[in-house]
């Protein structure tokens, strides 16, 4: 059970799971288990599974961050003071989060089936089954909507049903003599998915209600939706292991999805790696204990793809008055389908060595690897005269190669005591390699509010992935200034003399570690986690919109605006003139150094009747060393949600600081 209260007013989270593994052995040779999960989660002014607490991007902290702190929340009499002559021009956030009602439920339903049955010695049968159900269903009524004007109560609801099934059949066969151990196994499966979803819109309110009054809305609109896919996969695998000290193993798999059209649907996707025990060294090396090196090569597909993105779709609700008076039900084209897409392919080698070292009290692992991504499933903008939007395509290639070190050992060992610690680290360049053909680069703008140039993103041939798209910030022009008005933005131009974008920065981090400590002493046990990112930029689209940068400001809220320019003080800071957010004065540093975790417990089984008890508490997030000047370097608002995603803040929710405390009893 899980009761929480958010960090933000008028939110909450509540969580009842119950869990049941049954397993049994029928006779000798069939074996039976029954593994069952069910939860129900509900949430107010929540998304399950995140933390934002509104519809929009910006999760509520744009609007605080930008309303007037001179303002008082509510006026003498008790009403809100709902809008400011001063600082952004927003509606009361407080306001706004208080009279808001939005109640989502969440059912899930995991029940797995397995039966495995040794045909003989050496051969085994093992069948899984299972269905995954979640039901979702969502209550909303705002009495002040967020936004930049005050605008009447909207109510709206929703429901879902998401269904997965599931069927494996794996069969394997196993012998060993002398020191050889082999091992074949031949797994069917197929999964299905099914979506259906409901939703309902009153529209805005001519009075105030909540949403069992949809039908007072001035609006009404209702719309309902119907997916379903389905993939089947044949695996072939083979393992061979000489005296445990030489191990093969290939694989060659089959996988047949049906988003994809007939004579595209099936991709094959082999692997296979080699690793060797080197006796001759560690047999000469005192200290070392096992040296193994391993080389792989495998391939595997991606179909992560909207069912029926290769048809074209058409959209309902765009109805017009035909005869000039009353409306008649119209459609719009919707999505541009593809019928040529199909599997998205990342082939992968990787070359590591294993060591130990101390009877074990040390081990080390290096790993070297080299990754290429073929035919990309990608929204491509369509140019705006032919129609605008986005298409699904396969295209281009992108390569990836990069080390990773993983380091642990026991530090202390002496009586009670003893500390053992692990360090992780990675580092990884990637590379656009190429595009559609005769295509250098592509521009994306994910529907953030005034981005300048067609994006904030950008995909370019030769460039790695994740490069931030922008304007050139020059600073302010000063006192005597030709080419521009005293105390506006300059900005890089081009040949043409329009403000010239380009890349300002890439999101994605060149390094990322982690550094994990366990220390214990008698029935105590403490845990520290540190990890870093280093090497990406932040746009702190955040930043922007609170310092003159979305137009619609009487006078901003961020602090460095007090030392605008002047002409007694003339700084580089704008006081008019076109703010451009997506440029490089709002370009940051993304690295940071982070405490994550931080428990302590402790543990006994001296207590009559029970078989252990264990007190702990827990801190995540307790604390970050970073030069970003927003709330959380990890935050995002991005909704790309690929690799070519960039890091941008736009009032994005940050990672909240966690504390619990807990108890865990044994019978």
């Amino acid at each position: 059970m899980v009761d929480q209260s958010g960090i933000v007013i008028n939110t909450d989270y509540d969580k009842y799971s119950l869990r049941s593994n049954i397993e049994t052995k029928v006779n000798d040779k069939l074996k039976v288990g029954l593994n069952m999960y069910g939860s129900y989660e509900k949430s107010l002014n929540l998304f399950l599974g995140g933390s934002r607490t509104s519809t929009d991007k910006r999760g509520g902290v744009l609007s605080v961050l930008g309303w007037d702190p001179t303002l008082p929340v509510v006026n003498a009499d008790g009403s809100y003071n709902l809008q400011s002559t001063f600082g952004q021009n927003l509606v009361n956030p407080v306001a706004v989060q208080r009279e808001s009602e939005m109640n989502t439920g969440r059912w899930k339903l995991n029940a797995n089936l397995n039966l495995s049955y040794q045909i003989v010695e050496n051969l085994n049968f093992t069948v899984l089954a299972g269905v995954m159900n979640t039901n979702t269903r969502g209550e909303n009524y705002i009495g002040i909507p967020a936004g930049t004007i005050l605008s009447e109560p909207v109510g709206s609801g929703s429901h879902s049903t998401n269904t997965v099934l599931q069927n494996s059949n794996i069969l394997t066969w196993n012998k060993e003599f002398n020191d050889h151990k082999l091992k074949f196994t031949g797994i069917y499966e197929v999964q299905k998915f099914i979506n259906k979803g409901l939703s309902a819109n009153g529209g805005e309110y001519s009075i105030p209600a909540n949403f069992y009054s949809l039908s007072l809305g001035t609006t009404p609109r209702v719309s309902a939706s119907f997916s379903e896919s389905s993939i089947q996969s044949y695996i072939g695998r083979g393992e061979y292991n000489y005296n445990n000290q030489l191990f093969v193993t290939a694989t060659l798999r089959a996988d047949e999805s049906s988003r994809f059209r007939k004579g595209n649907r099936l991709g094959f996707f082999p692997s296979a790696s080699v690793a060797y025990n080197v006796n001759q060294i560690t047999d000469n090396v005192e200290a070392l204990d096992q040296f193994k090196l391993r080389v792989g090569y495998g391939e595997t597909g991606n179909q992560a793809i909207a069912p029926y993105s290769t048809y074209s779709t058409l959209n309902t609700g765009k109805n017009y008055p035909i005869n000039g008076t009353s409306e008649s039900i119209g459609l719009q084209l919707g999505n541009i389908g593809n019928p040529d897409l199909t599997w998205e392919t990342t082939k992968q080698t990787n070359i590591g060595a294993d060591f130990l070292f101390w009877t074990g009290r040390l081990s080390l692992s290096v790993d070297a690897y080299w990754k290429t991504t073929t035919d990309l499933l990608l929204d491509v903008p369509i140019p705006d005269f032919e129609g605008g939007g986005t298409v699904t395509k396969n295209i281009g290639e992108i390569s990836n190669k990069g080390i990773e070190f993983n380091l642990g050992g026991t530090i202390l060992s002496k009586d009670k005591l003893k500390w053992t610690a692990s360090f992780n680290y990675s580092y990884n360049k990637n590379e656009v390699v190429s595009l559609s053909e005769g295509q250098e680069q592509i521009v994306f703008d994910d529907s953030f509010t005034n981005i300048a140039g067609g994006g904030y993103s950008i995909l370019r041939v030769g460039d790695p992935m994740g490069q931030i798209y922008g304007a050139t910030f020059l600073g302010t022009y000063k006192t005597g200034a030709t080419d521009g008005t005293p105390g506006e933005a300059k900005y890089a131009l081009d040949e043409e003399g329009n403000v010239a974008f380009d890349v300002i920065g890439n999101s994605t981090p060149k390094s990322t570690w982690g550094f994990n400590n366990t220390i214990t002493y008698g029935g105590f046990d403490l845990n520290i986690m540190v990890r870093g990112s280093h090497g990406n930029k932040i746009l702190n689209a955040t930043r922007a919109n609170i310092s003159l940068g979305s137009g619609n400001q009487n006078h901003p809220t961020y602090a460095e605006y007090l030392n605008h320019w002047t002409e007694a003080n003339q700084t580089e800071i704008p006081v008019l003139g076109n703010n451009i957010i997506n440029s490089t004065r709002y370009i940051e540093d993304g690295s940071y150094v982070k405490l994550s975790n931080l428990s302590l417990g402790y543990t006994t089984n001296s207590i009559k009747g029970i078989k252990s008890l264990r007190v702990y508490v827990s801190a995540q997030n307790l604390l970050t060393i970073s030069d970003y000047k927003g709330y959380d370097p990890e935050a995002n608002s991005s909704l790309a949600g690929n690799d070519r995603s960039t890091a941008i803040d736009l009032g994005a929710f940050p990672n909240p600081q966690t504390f619990t405390f807990g108890v865990n009893l044994g019978f």
